[in-house]
C-alpha cells in the first residue's frame, strides 16, 4: 500500500471522515432512514449471519442489530473506525484489517454480506480479488449488496472527487459488468433519498425530467437512472465462485 493512502486510512475517522462525513460520526443513527428506504426489503432472517466489509463508522451494523440481526461482524482497514464502531456496538464485534485478507482466513460463510461506499476506494486492479473475496465467503443462497456513488448523477464529479481515497467510480452499467463476473442473479438499481419535503416531493420528479430533455435535446441521451439517484445499489446473489 503507497505511503499516502496507508496515511489516510489510518487516520480515516480524525481526518478525511469528519471532512466528509462528520454528521455521521456525531450521530451513528443519522443514515437509518437511508437504510431503511433502501435495504429493508433487501434483509435476510433474524438469525443469519451477517458482514459489513468496510464499517467505518458502524451505523449500518447498529441499524441491522434494531432491526432484531444479531449475528453481526465488520471488518475495516482504518483502526480509528473500528475503535470507534466497537464503543457502540461491543468490543470485537469490527475487526481491524484487510478485507481479503480477512475473508480468506475466515471458515466462515455468511448469509448477507454488505458493503456501503466502499467499492469506490478500491483500486482497479484489486477489485477482482475484492469482489471475488466476498463472494466465496456466501453461503449457497448469500446474498450481496453493493452501495456505491452514481457517477451519472449530477453532482457526480463531487461525489468521486469528495474522498482523497476514492479510486473508481461506477455507473449503472459499470456495476452490472462488475456482479456478471461472479453472480448468476444480480441487479443495479437507483437509491431512493430518505427524507425529502414536501415541496421536494413535487418538484423532483419534473426537475429530472426536464433534465434528462435538455441533454436528449444536446444529443448526450441517458438512461432513467442518469441524475435521479446519487447512489447505485447492487443486489446480487447465486454466487458463481464458491
Amino acid at each position: 500500500m503507497d505511503q499516502l493512502r496507508q496515511m489516510l486510512l489510518h487516520n480515516y475517522r480524525a481526518g478525511q471522515g469528519q471532512i466528509s462525513s462528520a454528521s455521521v460520526y456525531s450521530d451513528v443513527c443519522a443514515f437509518w432512514p437511508y437504510y431503511e428506504r433502501n435495504y429493508r426489503t433487501l434483509l435476510p432472517s433474524r438469525d443469519a449471519a451477517v458482514l459489513e466489509v468496510g464499517t467505518g463508522h458502524g451505523g449500518l451494523l447498529a441499524w441491522l442489530r434494531s432491526q432484531g440481526i444479531e449475528n453481526i461482524e465488520g471488518v475495516d482497514a482504518s483502526p480509528g473506525d473500528v475503535e470507534y464502531a466497537n464503543t457502540h456496538l461491543g468490543e470485537g464485534v469490527v475487526k481491524h484489517g484487510d478485507a481479503v485478507e480477512f475473508l480468506n482466513r475466515s471458515e466462515k460463510k455468511y448469509d448477507l454480506i454488505i458493503t456501503k461506499a466502499v467499492l469506490e476506494h478500491i483500486p482497479k486492479h484489486e477489485l477482482y480479488e475484492f469482489v471475488s473475496a466476498m463472494c466465496a465467503a456466501l453461503t449457497p443462497k448469500g446474498r450481496l449488496i453493493i452501495d456505491v456513488p452514481n457517477m451519472d448523477w449530477v453532482s457526480a464529479s463531487h461525489e468521486r472527487y469528495m474522498d482523497l481515497t476514492h479510486e473508481i467510480g461506477f455507473t449503472k452499467q459499470s456495476l452490472e459488468s462488475l456482479l456478471q463476473m461472479f453472480f448468476e442473479d444480480f441487479e443495479v438499481i437507483g437509491s431512493q433519498p430518505a427524507c425529502l419535503t414536501r415541496s421536494q416531493k413535487l418538484f423532483r420528479k419534473p426537475v429530472i425530467y426536464l433534465y434528462r430533455k435538455f441533454l436528449y435535446i444536446l444529443g448526450e441521451g441517458g438512461e432513467d437512472i442518469m441524475f435521479a439517484s446519487r447512489s447505485l445499489i447492487g443486489n446480487a446473489s447465486r454466487a458463481k465462485c464458491r
